[in-house]
């Protein structure tokens, strides 16, 4: 559950397209705890991949600022408590947030073990056994441990998405960002996936989770946001915004979804 920890703080976040024509996120401000799992409903296009590629900057914002650990990480240098500048490391704070997305982006030409253990090993510089053992436990949390020396190819969708998210654990990152991480997925494996995702909520993990899994929302999630139109219209307790809506727009919406 949610401390006071300000683990992520947006503030007036915009993103606009064709000069201002298309304004795929407007003045949106959000602060996630640490330990929280905040859930982003809302229809395509209502500017929810858009915020959350936006927490390690996959998209740049045309205006506001996002802080991390403090740290305003859209801005190219910050100074310190003593006075002194630091260039900002966006790659550094990119290890800290793992990020899931609708396609499994692993290496057709690499094992399942070879896609965990790569970034670790390059970018950590932990030692390839070290890193070997660290995947086996993982892939033995998710029931996947006898996939180890097979290739994507052989595994389902969501075998394959499984896969993707304990690569992301692998770098021990403090937040974890879900893009729609069923949506790609035939019926029959969205359980299983929603399985880990829920597991990884009841251990702690931070997690921000953009879902058209209304069930999950309602039963993972600590706060739900509802956007549309690149603005957060409501948010709330599952219970407050599936039970109790109050803007229009979303009890339009779920009036559709529910």
């Amino acid at each position: 559950m949610a401390t006071n920890d300000k683990l992520l703080q947006v503030l007036n976040l915009s993103k606009h397209y064709n000069k201002g024509a298309i304004k795929a996120l407007d003045d949106v401000s959000v602060d996630i705890h640490a330990g929280e799992v905040v859930v982003v409903i809302g229809p395509s296009g209502s500017g929810k991949s858009t915020l959350l590629r936006s927490l390690n900057l996959m998209e740049t914002p045309t205006d506001g600022s996002i802080f991390f650990h403090d740290i305003d990480i859209t801005k190219k240098s910050f100074t310190d408590e003593a006075g002194k500048k630091h260039k900002v490391n966006i790659n550094l704070h990119r290890q800290k947030m793992g990020m899931v997305f609708q396609h499994f982006n692993l290496f057709p030409h690499k094992t399942i073990l070879e896609n965990m253990i790569l970034a670790p090993v390059k970018v950590l510089k932990m030692p390839k056994e070290q890193a070997k053992e660290k995947a086996m436990v993982l892939l033995t949390r998710v029931g996947l441990a006898d996939r180890a020396d097979a290739y994507p190819i052989q595994l389902s969708g969501g075998q394959k998405q499984r896969i993707a998210i304990v690569r992301a654990l692998m770098m021990e990152p403090e937040v974890m960002l879900f893009d729609e991480p069923t949506s790609a997925l035939d019926p029959e494996m969205v359980g299983e996936v929603l399985e880990v995702m829920k597991e990884l909520a009841h251990a702690g993990m931070t997690m921000v989770v953009v879902t058209h899994e209304m069930g999950f929302a309602r039963e993972v999630g600590d706060r739900v946001l509802f956007m549309d139109e690149g603005k957060i219209l409501e948010q709330g307790t599952p219970e407050e915004i599936f039970g109790s809506p109050t803007h229009p727009r979303l009890q339009d919406f779920l009036s559709k979804v529910l």
